[in-house]
């Protein structure tokens, strides 16, 4: 039996080691630029802004909070071509809810090991169980990057679905971004600070900053704890807030949750955008 163990030890060794070297080579390969090209103007945010705009400039992507937008950035900008930011700020981005997606989920990791400054910190903190699904994502992301001449860092518009507003789901998407119980949720203070941290750096590096208000149902706009709708209104009022909250109306114009548009909507929003886009432009010149 020895002779048995002796050869698994040595699989599992030599299979930890070409794992633990090839994912140490993706990451100072990418941790350079994690980025196909250089970008003027970009989109930042979560799943809002990823089906809200329809161009290569998007590279929002679900459930980003600001501080990994913030990371984002600043690889973006590390040759200092970006001159534009777009960033999803909406109400609920200031919630705690946002807390869960910085503390140890399990796709913090693969997203954002390479332009993290912290990147032991995540390593220390990741689920390890899920070591099956950082290594899949990993090198999926690398392969993707290197054949494909794409970003290593996922992102960019994804088309929404076709459906419409379920109230039920969308009242219970409302709790989870707002409520805890009864009780009205307390402010991110990580959120709160990584959204300062990207306005310092964009006005620091000369980059114009808009800040997105995305589309929501009417009915969630009317729900929204008027503590989230006054922190709102202080935080926004030195910026330039392209607010697109009234947008839309209709049941067929959102996903089930309210807080996302549909498929029928995505096009009219894109259009909006690319015209209020030239406005700014010509505005600034």
């Amino acid at each position: 039996m020895k002779p048995f163990f002796k050869r698994v030890f040595l699989f599992v060794f030599i299979l930890l080691g070409l794992t633990a070297g090839s994912f140490y080579l993706v990451v100072i390969h990418f941790s350079k630029n994690p980025f196909s090209k250089p970008y003027k103007t970009i989109f930042l945010g979560d799943s809002r802004i990823q089906y809200l705009y329809y161009n290569k400039q998007n590279l929002a992507y679900n459930s980003e909070t600001f501080q990994f937008s913030f990371y984002k950035l600043k690889a973006l900008n590390q040759d200092n071509h970006v001159d534009t930011l777009y960033l999803g700020c909406s109400h609920h981005s200031f919630s705690n809810y946002f807390d869960g997606y910085t503390q140890n989920e399990e796709e913090i990791l693969p997203r954002y090991f390479v332009v993290s400054p912290h990147k032991l910190q995540i390593l220390r903190e990741y689920h390890f169980l899920n070591l099956h699904f950082l290594i899949k994502k990993q090198f999926e992301m690398a392969f993707n990057a290197i054949s494909g001449n794409k970003n290593f860092i996922p992102g960019g518009f994804e088309s929404p679905y076709n459906r419409v507003v379920d109230f039920k789901k969308l009242e219970k998407r409302i709790k989870q971004q707002f409520f805890e119980g009864k009780k009205v949720r307390g402010f991110s203070r990580m959120q709160d600070q990584y959204f300062d941290s990207i306005t310092g750096y964009c006005k620091q590096n000369k980059i114009a900053l808009i800040l997105i208000n995305s589309p929501v149902h009417p009915f969630y706009k009317k729900n929204i704890p008027q503590k989230y709708l006054d922190y709102y209104l202080q935080k926004m009022q030195q910026f330039t807030v392209l607010d697109l909250s009234d947008l839309f109306t209709k049941n067929d114009e959102f996903m089930p949750d309210g807080d996302h548009i549909s498929w029928k909507a995505h096009p009219k929003s894109t259009h909006y955008i690319n015209v209020k886009r030239h406005e700014f432009s010509k505005s600034s010149q």
